[in-house]
Order: structure tokens, then sequence, then C-alpha cells
């Protein structure tokens, strides 16, 4: 069993939500999978987990999920299979397991796993890896004790960070209909609760729950930006 899967086990719950539907997605697991424990649960910093433990006996699975909570983003754990996958669970989404490494498996059948593809691949990705080298460069100052570099490193990862919540921006006001957007405001919302960009969203997507939980801080941001105003 990897690392990262024995303590989901412990502490995991699975409930299931009221106004739930049956949302079928495909997992196709060479025969000698079958038996093996999956784990799908969304990982949101602030946000309840919403569970789901499932065994790999069939190819297909019915998940009760509420109709208003998907697509979002879930994460995907197999045991004894190490990485885990993040990928947008929506009706039909077909995953090609990948044996050795949980995240490289291959989700199909998507409108929304490309756009997050797109994101990744584009922004997040190649922000991680400056990330990691500036913190390697940071790191190596404070071992050397040069404050001149120190701080050079400091104020690179700052920019970067800066420079990502605007690309972060500006692909949600370039991609409206797109429920890959909808979760990056949801996550962002206070980088963005002043830019405006919750009314860019398409309507299409205000039956969603995370639609409708922004469309109440916006109600608040909007109210709390008028007494202020008035003050």
């Amino acid at each position: 069993m990897n690392k990262y899967f024995a303590p989901l086990i412990l502490f995991l719950f699975s409930a299931v939500p009221a106004f739930s539907q049956n949302i079928r997605i495909q997992i196709v697991a060479p025969k000698e999978f079958k038996g093996r424990k999956a784990i799908l649960l969304t990982r949101e910093k602030g946000f309840a987990a919403i569970v789901h433990s499932i065994k790999l006996n069939s190819d297909i699975f019915n998940l009760e999920i509420a109709g208003d909570l998907v697509p979002d983003l879930y994460q995907l754990h197999v045991s004894q299979v190490k990485g885990s996958l993040f990928f947008f669970l929506e009706p039909g989404s077909k995953i090609q397991l990948d044996t050795t490494d949980v995240s490289k498996s291959i989700v199909t059948n998507s409108k929304s796993n490309p756009e997050w593809k797109l994101f990744q691949d584009n922004l997040q990705k190649p922000y991680d890896q400056r990330i990691n080298d500036y913190s390697q460069g940071e790191k190596r100052a404070r071992k050397e004790r040069n404050a001149d570099s120190l701080n050079f490193w400091v104020d690179k990862q700052a920019v970067e960070k800066e420079d990502l919540v605007k690309k972060t921006g500006e692909y949600i006001a370039d991609h409206p209909d797109s429920y890959v957007s909808l979760y990056l405001l949801k996550i962002n919302w206070y980088a963005f609760k002043n830019d405006k960009l919750f009314e860019r969203l398409a309507k299409s997507m205000a039956g969603h729950r995370t639609y409708k939980f922004l469309e109440e801080k916006n109600r608040k941001t909007e109210k709390s930006g008028v007494l202020g105003h008035n003050l």
C-alpha cells in the first residue's frame, strides 16, 4: 500500500448528500487490479471533503452525488499504486488507469478535463517548477548566510506568485463558461473578489453549488463595498 493511501483510509468518511443522483463514470484497469480499493475525494483547502470509497470489481461505477456538485475537481488514489490523479469528475468520465503511477492516468469523455489540463500545463506546472527552483536558491542563500542572494530569491518568488494570480484571472476571464474557471474563482476568491470576475461567468453554470456559493460571496462583497463607500 502506498504511503498516501493508508492515512486516507484512517480518516476519511463517506456521506451521501441529500438530493443525490447516480453519476456514472468508468475506471478501466487490468484484471490484476480487481478488488483493490480506490478513493475519490475533493481536495480543497477550506472546504469539507466529499469522499467515495470504491472497489475495482468492474469498470463502471455509479456514484451518489448531489447533482449541483458536478463537475468538480476530485483526486483519485488507488491502493498499492503510487501517485494520485487530479481530474474533473463529471457524468460519463472515463479514466484509463496507469498501473505504475495514478497521476499519469488518462481522462476522456469529459469537457472540463482538457480545460483543466490547459491550465495545469500552461500555468500551474511551469509556476510550480520555477517556484521550486527559486526555493532551492533561497535555501542555498540561507545556508551561505548571503543576505543579498536571499532577498533576490525571495523577491523572485513573490513576483512569480503575483504573476500566477494575474494569469489565473486572465484564464477565468477568457473561459467564462468553464467549470474550471468556476473552481479557480472559488479557491482564489479573496484575490479576485473586487475584480468583477464573477459577473463574467456564464449563467449556464448558475445551478452549480459553487456558483451559488460565489454568488452569495459576491453579494456580500458588493454590499460591504457600498457600505464602505457611504461611511
